[in-house]
């Protein structure tokens, strides 16, 4: 059951999350590493790391930028035996993540791949809330926006750091426009279309 769009943000149960793949394309790349961290208010719950076999070739580009080569995931399950265990743990929670269509594409065409319904679960994209919590920033990209903001550094390019990451970003973008009083989860989610 979805929470009431009028709860305050602080009383919601958050999922961030994060996917390294084996390239940029939805339709012709797969996830190899998913990572996601619970979370109400700055409280963690829990977390969930899993690298998965895409069944194709990791990229170059994409092992360059994850450090996620193709002997790391050689023995790991298939992609497919994952996703079941991730939508297990993200519930029926609030999603979040850093730039959410690459990543729900990505979620979006496994689903599809394994002939699963699409996720119905509400949806934040902190990159388009530090767009209006930090307005005229050079960069919107996570670790560019995490370095200017004196978040505590991490892992970068690591699903599990990466959903961390996104995790205090969101925290930071609501403590910043919560000026006015505590935030609705209405005023932060991102429509999804």
């Amino acid at each position: 059951m979805s929470p009431d769009p009028s709860s305050p943000v602080t009383s919601v149960t958050f999922t961030a999350f994060d996917f390294e793949t084996t390239g940029l394309y939805p339709a012709s790349d797969r996830i190899v590493e998913f990572g996601a961290v619970r979370f109400i208010g700055a409280s963690v719950i829990e977390s969930f790391e899993r690298l998965a076999n895409p069944g194709i070739p990791i990229s170059q580009d994409a092992a360059t930028v994850s450090g996620i080569a193709d002997a790391d995931v050689a023995n790991a399950p298939p992609v497919g035996r994952v996703v079941p265990e991730f939508l297990s743990f993200l519930g029926d929670t609030v999603l979040l993540a850093h730039n959410a269509p690459f990543d729900l594409g990505f979620l979006r065409a496994a689903l599809l791949g394994l002939g699963l319904a699409e996720v119905e679960n509400p949806v934040v994209d902190t990159q388009a809330l530090a767009m209006r919590a930090f307005p005229r920033r050079k960069s919107y990209g996570l670790q560019n926006l995490a370095t200017e903001l004196g978040l505590p550094p991490n892992r970068a390019h690591r699903a599990l750091d990466d959903a961390m990451m996104c995790m205090r970003l969101f925290l930071r973008c609501v403590d910043e426009l919560s000026f006015m009083g505590d935030l609705e989860l209405r005023e932060v989610l991102t429509e999804t279309g």
